[in-house]
């Protein structure tokens, strides 16, 4: 497979071949068909495949959970004809198991392709948990949404209006993510392998909460009281407006992706502060104190907290990390120059790890084997 296919996306070629792509996506096909005559003759072959199995009279109502669900049951049993039958059932305009059924059929695979060399060991997705840590060391699980304001009301301390304020801290480990609504009602989606502490109580002319990690803000407005997410490599300061902080520890950015509203960002590298309307993305490098606003597709900076990854021209390396905290796995790499691989596609957050592997390996130049919790990247 040529490095051209690996940066194609599916769904483009199969919006192409149906004829339902729109002028820009048809030229980028017609570019990409130019380039290479390995591209051309991988065309050709997903033409012969839907002359072979689309007639045109499926469905264009998607049954988007069932589709993906036997193809959860392919993945899971390598059941290859009973999918081919289900994907044409399906006729999947945009969707991406129709596309990954086209993916198997280019590669020209006549037995089921296995991408694990440990058969018998599932991954499970992130759950709903985190670990409420109060000022004075106390700790308290939470398991659902709704946890972490009881926990906040048992443990209010009575009277003491006057006392001075604590911060305390929600924990959410590798293989969770969590969602909670803050005391001035803003609501707050936590990622995996993160950390926000936040005050007992929002007092004084700033409501200011500290992040490590990534989250997705709603922030309820309050003109008089700006709202500041408080990172080791910046603030971000808000008066009510939706948008996600991406700031994990050891990472060489900060980035923060307008939705709704305005934002400031000021690195603390910076003399002044940038700001950003809906739409756009400024990343600030930690390293360099240099700082880059763009334009960007916000859905796919957001799609984690609606269970799915929108994955763009992304490096492998820069997946795995996501899929490790995700997953809570630890990734090592046979052969380095696999991290320098680039994806495009649609995962499903809520899938066993498994499945999105196979994924991966069927439209990039790698494959995967699992040892407990230990993913092996190695070129193919």
């Amino acid at each position: 497979m040529t490095d051209d296919r690996r940066h194609i996306n599916w769904d483009m070629i199969v919006r192409h071949l149906m004829d339902v792509a729109t002028d820009e996506e048809r030229e980028e096909v017609e570019r990409w068909l130019a380039e290479d005559e390995g591209n051309r003759e991988y065309y050709r072959k997903a033409k012969r495949y839907f002359e072979t199995y689309y007639t045109g009279e499926e469905t264009r109502v998607v049954d988007s959970k069932g589709a993906w669900d036997e193809f959860v049951v392919y993945a899971d049993k390598s059941r290859k004809t009973h999918i081919w039958r289900m994907i044409v059932k399906y006729a999947a305009i945009l969707l991406f198991p129709l596309c990954v059924g086209l993916g198997y059929w280019l590669l020209g695979n006549d037995a089921p392709q296995t991408t694990f060399v440990s058969e018998g060991i599932f991954i499970e997705p992130g759950t709903t948990k985190a670990v409420l840590v109060f000022n004075s060391g106390q700790q308290v699980k939470l398991t659902d949404s709704i946890a972490f304001k009881q926990a906040i009301e048992k443990f209010k301390p009575n009277g003491q209006v006057d006392k001075a304020i604590e911060y305390n801290k929600i924990i959410v480990p590798r293989g969770g993510e969590y969602n909670l609504v803050l005391a001035d009602g803003t609501s707050v989606m936590i990622n995996s392998d993160s950390k926000l502490s936040v005050p007992d109580r929002f007092e004084g002319k700033e409501r200011r909460v500290r992040l490590e990690g990534e989250a997705l803000f709603h922030v309820a407005q309050d003109v008089e009281h700006p709202f500041i997410v408080e990172t080791d490599g910046g603030d971000v300061t808000v008066l009510g407006t939706v948008f996600n902080v991406n700031a994990y520890s050891g990472e060489d950015y900060v980035q923060t992706t307008l939705v709704e509203g305005r934002v400031a960002f000021q690195g603390t590298g910076m003399t002044d502060a940038r700001t950003i309307v809906p739409g756009e993305q400024i990343t600030y490098d930690v390293q360099t104190n240099s700082v880059n606003v763009e334009k960007v597709d916000t859905r796919i900076y957001t799609a984690w907290t609606e269970g799915k990854w929108i994955i763009e021209g992304v490096r492998l390396e820069e997946i795995m990390k996501q899929l490790a905290r995700w997953y809570d796995v630890t990734v090592f790499y046979q052969n380095a120059e696999a991290k320098d691989l680039v994806f495009t596609g649609d995962l499903e957050k809520y899938s066993n790890c498994n499945v999105i592997l196979d994924i991966i390996s069927m439209t990039t130049n790698v494959e995967f084997e699992l040892k407990d919790r230990v993913i092996i990247v190695k070129m193919k």
